[in-house]
């Protein structure tokens, strides 16, 4: 279990040994976590449980890129382990003050293909604002279909 007495990269190694991409912890405890790649975990996060049950977490997650510093600056998260950080996800997590560790710094996060930045680095390339990198993310995973359409 995931908790007290566990020193920081351990994290990562936990969620790799349990088949993991993704784990919140909140208060030690375990809140949520997913065995799916990609952004739709963390955007799932947010929808089950809310912003504010969301802040002060601490995320352990595979892939950190722009587009998830953005949305673990959006519940403001206090900290963060991932294997893989990108350069502009590092920029964002330190100008919103949440504390993280990573094992490898990336320039780029790259498609499930390896032809392309990730079509969720390119939708928000641009943002800088948490809320509209939620909104932006929101709108790329309705457009590919992992999202029920809104009525």
């Amino acid at each position: 279990m995931l908790g007290q007495g566990i020193s920081k990269l351990q994290y990562i190694e936990q969620m790799k040994r349990e088949g993991l991409n993704l784990i919140i912890l909140k208060n030690d405890k375990r809140l949520y976590q997913s065995t799916r790649a990609g952004m739709l975990p963390l955007y799932q996060a947010i929808s089950v449980f809310g912003i504010s049950q969301l802040k002060n977490t601490t995320i352990v997650d595979k892939i950190v890129g722009k587009a998830a510093a953005l949305l673990i600056s959006y519940f403001q998260a206090n900290t963060v382990y991932c294997s893989t950080l990108s350069v502009r996800g590092k920029t964002v997590l330190e100008n919103h003050g949440i504390t993280f560790r990573y094992e490898e710094l990336a320039p780029e996060i790259i498609n499930r293909y390896g032809t392309d930045i990730c079509p969720f680095e390119k939708a928000v390339l641009d943002v800088e604002d948490p809320k509209m990198g939620y909104l932006r993310i929101q709108a790329k995973l309705q457009q590919l279909g992992l999202l029920d359409p809104v009525s």
